[in-house]
């Protein structure tokens, strides 16, 4: 008579083992690179909306349809351009929120006027949000 040992389930219990830790690292690593897509788009929409915000704060000191500008009124402009935000309704940049800041600043012989426009921005929801920073610089004698 042959006496059996069993070595197949140990071989059984090995491979299903294996494939579990197989299963878990493909799951792992599928959701991380759903993860890091979502990321990267969210990081897109903060760059345009930073950008789209500097662009209106631009617009806002030197576009005045009813009026020609002048330094002087573009200078006060900046001053109340600092401390406002905008959040956008449009389909690329829903979730986004936008806060300006202008910064004046003048040569010594007082001729020239400089503008620069920070625009921070923030989208996305929590736990994946993502912020962006542009400025902008401008002057006007």
């Amino acid at each position: 008579m042959y006496s059996q040992r069993g070595f197949l389930m140990p071989l059984a219990i090995f491979i299903i083992v294996a494939m579990g830790g197989f299963a878990l690292t493909m799951a792992r690593t599928a959701s991380q690179s759903n993860t890091s897509a979502v990321q990267a788009m969210i990081a897109i929409q903060a760059f345009y909306a930073a950008d789209s915000g500097a662009q209106w704060g631009m617009n806002q000191l030197f576009y005045d349809a009813g009026s020609p500008i002048s330094r002087s009124s573009v200078d006060a402009k900046c001053v109340t351009l600092s401390g406002q935000s905008r959040s956008f309704n449009t389909d690329g940049l829903r979730n986004c929120r936008v806060e300006l800041l202008c910064t004046l600043s003048s040569d010594p012989s007082n001729t020239i006027s400089y503008y620069q426009i920070t625009s921070a921005s923030e989208c996305g929801n929590e736990p994946i949000v993502s912020q962006r920073t542009v400025e902008l610089s401008a002057f006007m004698k």
